[in-house]
This record gives C-alpha cells, structure tokens and sequence, in this order.
C-alpha cells in the first residue's frame, strides 16, 4: 500500500506561532529599551543635557505603558543641537592688499 504525502493546510482562522512570536519578541525588546532608559534616569542633569535630553523627557518615557519602547518617545524628544554660526561669506571673502605709492 502506497501512501502519498497531502499537503499540509493550515484550519482557516489560524495564522500559526508566527503573530504570538512577533508579540513576545516585541515585549522582550520593550523590556531590554526600558532598562536601558533606566540607566540614562541615573544620568545628571549636564550629562543629559549633551546629549539634548531633560529629566522630564526620561520620565515621560517611562511613565508609557509597557509594551511601548521608551525609546521612541526619546527620540521624538531630543532638541536638536546647533551647528556652531558661521561668519557671513567667509569663504567668498578676498584679501585686502593695500597699495604703497613711491613718491
């Protein structure tokens, strides 16, 4: 007797391990950022400051719910630092060479 091999099917409604997966990697990941914003919560003032960052901010991020990434609320709250200003034309400006009459 021969057995032939059907094709597997999936029961309609069911999407196999794959969204449940994603969830708890989501979850992991969420939990990893919230340590590592902890961290920047024992940071000083100063220190937060260089890199655009208030007390406030890292709070507010995780005061978020758990399953966001705290993260992503920091990054939506840095102050973006200036670049240095630059003198008006600088690099179009020639040299002023005076002119010596010999008399």
């Amino acid at each position: 007797m021969t057995r032939s091999a059907a094709p597997v099917t999936t029961l309609p409604g069911f999407f196999g391990p794959g969204p449940f997966v994603r969830t708890l990697v989501s979850l992991a990941k969420a939990y990893m950022d919230r340590r590592e914003v902890r961290n920047l919560a024992e940071l000083d003032e100063r220190m937060l400051k260089d890199i655009g960052l208030t007390r406030d901010d890292v709070v507010s991020a995780l005061a978020e719910p758990l399953h966001h990434r705290p993260s992503w609320v920091l990054v939506r709250c840095t102050r973006p630092t200036l670049p240095a200003p630059r003198p008006a034309a600088a690099h179009n400006v020639r040299p002023v060479v005076q002119l010596v009459s010999r008399a």
